[in-house]
């Protein structure tokens, strides 16, 4: 934050042409800052010392009028050229005060040549550094009442802010001593702060917890990264991870975020910000990516603006739930209060108007206090959440008292309505049991019904063969003897050969009689629910015709059309025939009905009722090989609104006292007994498709 300010106001200064002065070394332990003796020049490219050392290039420097260099986020290099006097025999340090510097090289000028080059900065290891500090500091060899020029080169894709001083190496120690021990505090709070609030996490599972100890560790690794500790004591060996420590100012926006939505309830207290504040979240996210692209300078400046904008935005959340009677939002206010306070603090520094914190920044102090509030306001929620536990209990013994009297009072009353009911209940249910027995039943034996209605019409075919037969027989036996008196032997022949033709007729449609016989046997015979090896296609072939012969011994004017398509490679199942035959027949019946010229919405003579059936084998989605029965009709279909209650019991379409509404029920357990399904599509006014999916083993 302090670094965009500090940009804005490089913007506004207008750099004169330099005259240099020379920086006067004295006994004494202070430091001298040196950014207003310096002459400086931002190269765009990647000029060489060499270069630079032109008196072309010598002309283009400017004065520098500022103790703090300070030239916002750019991608330029900069070069400084200021000189030293050393008045004493102490030996002198230039001290760069930034741990955020891409790359630094100090060149020792004699004769407008380099005499010795010093290289260090983020992108060089931590042992390639002239004194091993966490900070910059290289060793200035000026003799006494000697004059020494100097050549500073910087590079950063970080904000391009730092003090520039010169000072002996025991002010260096005193200053670093002081820092050490004031971010040992602030690393120790911290840290204390993060553990406490995760045992708290482990202790009550509560994710705001979580986003708590999230936005703390953040902030205090991106202070660590600032004053280069993570670097000098984690990964002193890869400088390429310092290009991406401040990937963590945009977790900061993201679990800061988290943390208030969590917090302040604003999806119940104000969902208005609540549902704003994704803006945040998606901002820290984009923050954070950024960083592993070539737009690290502008990750760094999103995140910046990102944590002022997003620590405004939520102080007037905060606001708005307190107003409405949150009373730990308070403490979330003064806590955010005092991080905005670090950033306009950071603010005032810049403009010069605060002096320069070298040893603690204002964000660190408004982030130190800012998180402890918070951490108090956590407790207090604790403390809001025990007590009003604590009165929802007394309230709920207080409302037991009460009632216990007046359950007293009525439990007798209820226990005797209770057995009234009870007895009430019982004959109703016995009443119920009764009724759905005999509606059961009238079901069964409407179905038996209609199958036996369809063998008799069934088996009146080849009796009507058997009876012509045996009359031509007859016929063909008085021609014989008649051909015995007239002692013709050709008629004779031809006759007997008549006969055995005849005879061979007879026997087909005895057996044929015979088996259907048999069929309405075992059709009529309890079921075992024991499962035999069917033919299939058969099945359905059987109970398709016993199903149209029995609607047309009840109804001679019907007639309907219907086609078979069964696959042959369909060899035989394990099911319970009558079982499976019981709901083929329901099915067809169904179907039948459904195609009756008297029951389409508009008459039309074109229109020819068709029951088509259909076996074939798929596969499940899970790979199991399935038997698929399709009945198709193109009769009226099936309301929509009605299709989802079909397969309910008692529920039926067809007109009183033709239906019991059992049949697609009963017809649906079976199926599912077998470990199938049956399911049903239909069109309104096009006609309805019902399918059974059977396991093939």
């Amino acid at each position: 934050m302090r670094s965009i300010l500090l940009f804005s106001l490089f913007l506004l200064t207008t750099p004169a042409l330099f005259a240099q002065s020379i920086v006067p070394l004295s006994d004494t332990v202070n430091w001298y800052p040196i950014g207003h003796h310096t002459a400086y020049f931002r190269d765009p490219g990647s000029l060489r010392v060499e270069q630079i050392l032109q008196p072309a290039f010598q002309s283009q420097f400017k004065q520098y009028e500022q103790e703090v260099p300070n030239f916002g986020s750019t991608s330029d290099a900069v070069w400084f050229r200021f000189t030293v006097s050393n008045n004493t025999e102490k030996n002198f340090y230039l001290h760069i005060g930034s741990a955020f510097i891409d790359s630094i090289a100090l060149y020792t000028i004699h004769d407008n040549k380099v005499a010795e080059v010093l290289l260090t900065g983020d992108d060089y290891v931590f042992e390639q550094r002239a004194v091993k500090v966490n900070t910059f500091l290289f060793p200035l060899k000026v003799a006494k009442n000697a004059q020494q020029e100097y050549l500073l080169r910087v590079k950063t894709m970080q904000p391009f802010f730092f003090p520039l001083r010169v000072g002996t190496l025991q002010a260096f120690m005193e200053d670093t001593h002081i820092l050490d021990l004031i971010q040992g505090i602030y690393t120790g709070v911290m840290m204390l702060i993060f553990f406490y609030n995760l045992f708290l996490y482990f202790s009550t599972r509560e994710k705001i917890y979580l986003y708590y100890v999230a936005y703390v560790l953040s902030i205090t690794w991106f202070m660590s990264s600032v004053f280069q500790y993570v670097f000098e004591f984690i990964w002193p060996g890869f400088p390429l991870l310092n290009q991406y420590a401040v990937a963590v100012s945009g977790l900061t926006i993201l679990t800061a975020t988290l943390f208030t939505r969590e917090f302040l309830h604003t999806s119940q207290l104000a969902p208005r910000a609540h549902r704003f504040s994704i803006v945040f979240i998606c901002w820290g996210i984009l923050a954070f990516v950024l960083v592993f692209t070539p737009f690290k300078i502008t990750a760094l400046s999103l995140a910046q603006a990102g944590i002022v904008l997003m620590a405004i935005y939520f102080l007037i959340a905060g606001v708005i739930v307190y107003r409405r009677g949150y009373e730990p939002a308070k403490f979330y206010l003064v806590a955010w209060s005092f991080l905005i306070v670090g950033f306009i603090a950071a603010i005032l520094e810049a403009l010069n108007v605060l002096p320069v914190m070298y040893y603690i920044n204002s964000m660190q102090i408004g982030s130190a206090i800012e998180v402890t509030l918070l951490s108090l306001a956590l407790a207090d929620r604790i403390n809001m959440y025990k007590k009003q536990r604590e009165e929802a209990h007394a309230n709920t013994l207080r409302i037991a008292h009460e009632k216990s009297e007046l359950i007293l009072e009525q439990n007798m009353v209820l226990e005797q309505k209770v057995a009234e009911r009870t007895v009430a209940l019982t004959q109703s249910l016995n009443d119920l049991k009764v009724t759905q027995a005999q509606l059961i039943q009238s079901e069964k034996m409407a179905s038996l019904g209609e199958l036996t209605s369809g063998i008799a019409h069934e088996i009146q075919n080849p009796l009507n063969f058997i009876t012509n037969f045996s009359e031509v027989n007859i016929e063909l036996l008085d021609e014989i003897a008649a051909d015995l008196d007239n002692e013709t032997t050709a008629g004779i022949q031809a006759c007997i050969t008549d006969i055995r033709d005849n005879s061979d007729r007879i026997i087909f449609h005895g057996k044929r009689a015979d088996a259907i016989v048999k069929g309405m046997l075992q059709h009529s015979r309890t079921s075992t629910n024991e499962r035999e090896s069917t033919d299939i296609n058969a099945l359905c072939d059987e109970y398709l015709r016993l199903s149209y012969h029995g609607l047309r011994a009840k109804d001679k004017t019907f007639a309907s059309d219907f086609k078979t398509y069964f696959d042959e490679s369909i060899g035989n199942i394990k099911v319970i025939p009558q079982d499976i035959g019981r709901v083929l027949l329901n099915l067809y019946n169904n179907a039948f009905f459904a195609v009756k010229p008297s029951l389409q919405p508009v008459s039309d003579e074109s229109y020819k009722p068709l029951v088509t059936v259909t076996t074939k084998r798929i596969k499940s989605p899970s790979g199991e090989s399935l038997i698929e029965i399709s009945v198709r009709d193109n009769g009226v279909g099936i309301p929509q609104h009605i299709v989802d209650k079909i397969f309910q019991p008692f529920f039926t379409t067809k007109p009183t006292g033709q239906g019991t509404g059992l049949g697609l029920s009963i017809s649906y357990d079976i199926i599912k007994f077998h470990g199938g399904l049956l399911k049903v599509e239909t069109e309104e006014g096009k006609g309805t498709t019902f399918i059974i999916q059977l396991p093939e083993k």
